[in-house]
């Protein structure tokens, strides 16, 4: 039998504990990535691309590609990074253990993953939704296992480090509103300490910009600012707190990881205040000349996900 699916007997008996989140540094801040880890997966529909770009839902008989968002920094040469996916069509969740029923399961490999939805009844969620359920189990430097005494999920291999992520497939069967699509971040713009937004710089992928190391104490406030592509904040219906059906522009998080200097927080979420963002967060560089590598990140809460990595030099 393959590893792929002893992994997926063991889950479908015993199903994958969420605990095993993020095997890295528990102490250390989310926005730190001086470890291996997973920033997201986007979910494109490749069926209807041509026509609809940036889709992130389907319908039974539809494909959609999964691609993976990770990092795995301060090492001399690259090693492999083995992803084991497992697709739940039919998924039980106990607290904060999900399983999948014999129908409708699968697994797939690789970081890129191409995945065609079912043709079957679906159940839905609280939402009144269809879904899917998928399972990334991602290993740096080693191979899945399913550890026979705990029956959960590991990584195999010396030096080997793990992550394991959820995401949802929204499957599109009755529905009459218009699907979701992708948030696209377009723009990162970099605020030196003391200036104004007037004195912004795009920060690009061609000529990376340069800032000065941190010699004060504390270290000077630089803004990070994102934006997302004229929209990506799509009308969604959703329920208010009387339990109607209300028609509201998503707000979107976003997330900033750096494995230099420090951040002032991880997430942010559009406000009331600004709902059409850009969204700014705190950096402070580091007291040694280096290279700088962000991840910036935007999603919505149906599946839409979006990433980009920049870098700047610091003097």
């Amino acid at each position: 039998m393959s590893t792929e699916r002893f992994l997926l007997r063991g889950l479908l008996g015993a199903g994958l504990s969420l605990a095993l989140g993020g095997c890295g540094n528990d102490l250390a801040p989310a926005w730190d990535i001086r470890a291996f880890r997973l920033f997201g997966a986007k979910i494109e529909n490749i069926t209807r691309q041509p026509i609809d770009p940036g889709i992130a839902e389907a319908a039974p008989g539809e494909q959609v590609r999964l691609t993976l968002s990770f990092a795995d920094p301060d090492r001399t040469t690259a090693r492999p990074v083995n992803v084991t996916w497992v697709f739940c069509a039919e998924a039980t969740v106990m607290g904060t253990t999900i399983g999948c029923t014999a129908r409708g399961a699968s697994v797939l490999t690789g970081t890129n993953v191409t995945y065609e939805v079912p043709r079957f009844e679906f159940s839905v969620d609280p939402s009144n939704r269809p879904r899917i359920q998928v399972i990334a189990l991602a290993c740096a430097g080693g191979v899945a296992a399913l550890d026979p005494t705990t029956r959960q999920p590991r990584c195999q291999g010396e030096g080997s480090e793990s992550w394991v992520m959820t995401r949802s497939i929204l499957v599109r069967t009755t529905e009459t509103a218009p699907p979701n699509h992708n948030p696209a971040i377009d723009r990162v713009k970099f605020i030196r300490s003391g200036l104004t937004t007037a004195d912004a710089v795009t920060v690009g992928t061609d000529t990376p910009l340069h800032v000065p190391r941190c010699t004060t104490d504390p270290c000077a406030e630089h803004t990070l600012d994102v934006s997302v592509a004229m929209g990506s904040r799509e009308i969604q219906s959703t329920l208010d707190l009387q339990g109607n059906r209300v028609m509201v522009q998503e707000r979107l998080q976003f997330g900033f990881f750096t494995d230099q200097g420090t951040m002032q927080n991880t997430f942010r979420v559009d406000s009331t205040v600004v709902p059409d963002g850009p969204v700014r967060n705190v950096w402070m560089a580091p007291r040694e000349a280096s290279t700088v590598h962000f991840v910036f990140t935007a999603q919505d809460t149906r599946g839409g996900f979006d990433v980009v990595e920049r870098t700047v030099v610091v003097d």
